[in-house]
């Protein structure tokens, strides 16, 4: 189901019973959707969580915004904000992926009762270098210069599908890369570039367990950089050698989703187990 606040609209997946007290909310990269999670909502839903993905300001089927051109990274953590404070769950776990890593990380950063953060192939953090050195090929050169093209129009902007190929769906089916690249949509100029020239975190005031996933595959964002990730958060970290840059979409996507299930259960569900095993036993020593 589909909720709407303000300008913009959530997928809603809720079990007929939920199993585990800590809702889910999953945030997608730049020139993403909701979409992208179409395989990992429901799989978590028949699971027992209780699962939302937000659909950023501008990215359909969220309200058109005029001034797409000029949203920032700050707008978006805004609208993150925003979902969870609506919601009421100051005490969910953050599923980001790419750009949306980085959001979760700002929001995690920000609000100390989120309970666990998870990030796939993320943006970077300012302080971690970007490792271009994968392949030397890449148009990362003409990337720029699009996003300081859009920059100086203050058009949105969105890859080619040759472009696209090259960095995000070189691990997808080829006959499934053009219904995949048509998941996309425009992103702000602003963003990217805020995103690509590394956007301040203060890792050691996101308190909750972390963890890190990186897939050897991925061009875009390497998994030298996601280990790199993992140790500035403190992070546990996992990689994936048959992955690439949309884990979420690629073949045998279940592997990963299967894992962060199991390690959201143990981080989520058996902490707070562990606290209120604790009370009882506090309870009980008061009482003796």
């Amino acid at each position: 189901m589909k909720i709407k606040i303000d300008n913009l609209v959530l997928e809603h997946l809720r079990p007929e019973k939920i199993q585990h007290s800590c809702p889910l909310l999953f945030i997608h990269g730049a020139g993403g959707t909701s979409r992208y999670w179409k395989n990992y909502l429901p799989y978590f839903a028949d699971a027992g969580w209780n699962v939302f993905a937000v659909n950023l300001r501008g990215h359909f089927p969220s309200d058109r915004e005029e001034g797409l051109a000029r949203v920032t990274v700050e707008d978006y953590q805004n609208d993150v904000d925003s979902v969870i404070r609506r919601l009421d769950i100051v005490s969910c776990a953050l599923i980001g992926h790419s750009m949306g890593g980085l959001i979760a990380q700002k929001t995690a950063e920000n609000i100390p009762t989120i309970r666990a953060l998870v990030t796939l192939a993320s943006a970077l953090p300012f302080g971690i270098a970007p490792d271009v050195s994968v392949n030397a090929n890449l148009p990362y050169s003409g990337a720029f210069l699009k996003t300081v093209w859009g920059l100086m129009n203050m058009k949105p902007v969105k890859p080619t599908f040759s472009m696209a190929e090259q960095t995000v769906l070189n691990n997808i089916d080829p006959a499934e890369r053009r219904a995949v690249f048509d998941l996309f949509v425009a992103e702000s100029p602003v963003v990217a570039y805020q995103v690509t020239q590394g956007y301040p975190v203060y890792a050691s005031q996101i308190r909750c367990p972390k963890l890190v996933i990186g897939c050897a595959r991925d061009v875009l964002a390497p998994a030298s950089m996601q280990k790199g990730l993992a140790d500035f958060l403190k992070a546990d970290y996992r990689e994936y050698s048959e992955f690439a840059h949309l884990p979420m979409l690629e073949n045998g996507w279940e592997r990963p989703a299967r894992d962060i299930a199991s390690w959201l259960e143990e981080k989520t569900d058996g902490a707070a187990d562990a606290v209120g095993r604790a009370r009882t036993t506090g309870e009980k020593e008061r009482l003796q």
